[in-house]
Order: structure tokens, then C-alpha cells, then sequence
């Protein structure tokens, strides 16, 4: 099933203490500077800056490889897979396979526990990684001393025998996409800003595109705000790959959308639904595309997420009467609030939870 990524629990990140697997130095992270580190940098506009970088991809990699190798290919069922990725490990010499097989076994015992998108120590190897780029050694992301043993020991043997492939998937998904966004991203953009009344970001938003992102397909972080996609995903492609972008992004305004639901809902005295905040995010990006390309189906419905997530069951006939005539511009914000809070919020017993979000969301299987 594919379904949203929860990321970033955001008091948990400035509260946690340091993980095992990142370095408690009280060092921040250096953005690497060399030429190796630009080169990754592939393509930007007003909206988003694409990278494919070399230690982001790797990591990725080690996990999806380390959960298949756990659970068998049914592990990660919704993540595509190119045909040659599998082919490439049986060229391994005997001291690559060894080098391959620690590194995963290392990821197997240390890493699968933790989720990619919303565990705090993941969310910092995460920031700190894209941050590495290409750079020739890893040394500078204050990370764990035995992470980045194994990373540095296993480098080489990806860069010879799959980072080509994963690169060059990246940029060519980068470069199909990038019209679509040019001819859409200013509509999309406003939309979504007008129909939640908030601004839109005022930079770039970070893309680190990876050829396998979770078992979703990818997943937004926040403070900062940062997108993982991924370019082999078959969700992921045309003009889908346009909606997962700009629905992402909008996750960049899931602290906003969250805090005005709340008190949209607290001024009906009422508590509103687990999963809302994704699901209106979905909904409205799906909608949005489709308005621009009548022949689409909104991913949402491609992948019957109304259907299969417990929390969704029921809500997308609700969102057609009460949030569509928003995104239509035919009613007011307040409006489409109050409404949604009628026929979905449940009584309010509780004090309202505050308007920071405990979670935030992106596009998945």
C-alpha cells in the first residue's frame, strides 16, 4: 500500500538526546565546498534545487539492499527496483562481496530499526549526508565513528559497480521533470499557497533525488524543510512525478496547515480526524494536476489510499463537498473549516494539541 511518509518529529529532533549512530561533538555540519560537492547540484529554478549526490544515494542503498536481504524482496514491495541493480553484485570480487556484506550487515543491525523519514537520529545522517554531496570522504559529517567506517570501507565498491546507474536515473528524471515544472510550477505554487493562505516558500526547496528513497518512494523532513525522491519509483514518473514533487513541498507547510486546522476545528468546537492534515495535502495536490491535466489520475486514487489507510476510509467524499469548493475558489477558508469540522471532527474533550505539528508527511505507496 502506498502511503504517506510521516517525517520530522520535530520537538523529538530539538529534544532528543544524540543518537548512537551520530557523533555528540556539538559540531555543526560544514556544506562542502569543493568541485566534487557542485557537481551534484544538477538543475534549479525559483522553486527547487535537484541534487544527486554520491553518500545520499549510498545510504539508501545499504538500506534498501539491508532490508531485502532481512526480509526477502516482499520487504520492500513498493519500491521499484532497476533490472540491473541485482546483476551488478554478482561482478564483485571476493573482497568487494566482503566489503558489501558488512556494510549491510552493519545496516541490518543498526539501521533497520529506525525509520528513514521520521526518526530523528535517521533525519540527522540524513541532512548531513546530502550536505557531503560527492565528497571524496565523509569525515567531515560528525557522524558516528563506525557509521563512517563502514560508509568510507564501502564507498569504492559502489562507486565502481552501481553509483553510474543510480547517478545517471537521477539526472534523467531531473531533466524530464524539470519542463513539466517550469510550465507548471508557478500555477501550482500559488495554488496551493491561496488555498491554505500562507505563503509559499521564498527560496528553493532542497530535492536530494535518489534512486531508491523508503517504501514509499519519497518522504519530506523539516527545519529544514528537505525532499527525498526517488527516480526509479514507478509512482514516481511523468506527470505524476510532478505531483509527488509539488505535494511534498507542500509538506513544507504542514506546520502552517496543521496549527489552522486546529483552530479551525477548536472554533467548532471540535477535534479534527488523525491523518487530515496528509490526506487534504494529497487530495489538493492530486486535484490541482488534474485540473491541469484532465486526463490524470490523482495519486491518492491511483494507489486507493482512500481505501486502504484506516484514518482516509470515508474522507475523499467529504473533501469533494467541503475542501474542493476551496480549491475551486468558490468558498472562503473559514468556511471550508467550519464545514469539515461539522462532518468530521469529533467532540473536543481535550485541550487542543498546539499549532507545531508532532508530525509532518510526503507522498509514499
Amino acid at each position: 500500500m502506498k502511503i504517506p511518509t510521516v517525517a520530522v518529529l520535530v520537538a523529538a529532533v530539538l529534544l532528543a538526546s544524540p543518537p548512537s549512530c551520530v557523533a555528540d561533538n556539538g559540531a555543526r555540519n560544514v556544506r562542502a565546498t569543493s568541485a566534487q560537492d557542485s557537481a551534484s547540484v544538477t538543475s534549479s529554478d525559483r522553486f527547487f534545487e535537484f541534487h544527486s549526490g554520491f553518500w545520499i544515494n549510498l545510504h539508501h542503498f545499504l538500506y534498501e539492499q539491508a532490508a531485502i536481504a532481512t526480509a526477502g524482496p516482499r520487504g520492500t514491495p513498493h519500491e521499484a527496483e532497476l533490472a540491473t541493480d541485482a546483476s551488478q553484485a554478482a561482478g564483485l570480487s571476493e573482497d568487494e562481496e566482503k566489503t558489501w556484506s558488512n556494510a549491510l550487515t552493519y545496516y541490518r543491525a543498526n539501521m533497520l530499526r529506525h525509520d528513514l523519514s521520521s526518526d530523528p537520529s535517521m533525519v540527522t545522517i540524513k541532512n548531513r549526508l546530502e550536505d557531503l554531496e560527492d565528497a571524496t570522504s565523509i569525515n567531515r559529517a560528525n557522524l558516528d565513528a563506525s557509521l563512517t567506517a563502514i560508509l568510507d570501507a564501502v564507498a569504492p565498491v559502489y562507486r565502481t559497480h552501481w553509483w553510474q546507474l543510480h547517478d545517471t536515473a537521477n539526472r534523467t528524471w531531473i531533466k524530464t521533470l524539470m519542463p513539466l515544472v517550469d510550465k507548471d510550477g508557478a500555477t501550482l505554487s500559488q495554488q496551493i499557497a491561496m488555498a491554505f493562505e500562507t505563503p509559499w516558500p521564498d527560496h528553493p526547496l532542497r530535492i536530494d533525488v535518489v534512486a531508491y528513497a523508503n517504501s514509499g518512494g519519497a518522504y519530506t523532513t523539516l527545519h529544514p524543510s528537505r525532499i527525498i525522491v526517488s527516480s526509479i519509483d514507478g509512482g514516481n514518473q511523468d506527470v505524476a512525478a510532478l505531483e509527488v514533487l509539488f505535494h511534498a513541498a507542500s509538506v513544507a507547510l504542514m506546520d502552517t496547515v496543521t496549527g489552522i486546522i486546529i483552530r479551525g476545528f477548536t472554533a467548532q468546537k471540535k477535534s479534527p480526524p488523525p491523518g487530515l492534515a496528509e490526506a487534504i495535502l494529497f487530495f489538493t495536490s492530486g486535484f490541482l494536476v488534474k485540473q491541469l491535466y484532465p486526463d490524470y489520475t490523482p495519486y491518492a486514487d491511483r494507489f486507493q489510499l482512500w481505501v486502504t489507510d484506516d484514518d482516509w476510509k470515508g474522507l475523499r467524499s467529504i473533501l469533494v463537498k467541503d475542501w474542493q469548493p476551496r480549491l475551486e475558489g468558490r468558498i472562503t477558508l473559514d468556511a471550508a473549516w467550519s464545514q469539515l469540522a461539522l462532518d468530521v471532527g469529533g467532540s473536543l474533550t481535550t485541550p487542543a494539541p498546539p499549532a507545531v505539528p508532532a508530525t509532518a508527511a510526503t507522498p509514499a505507496k
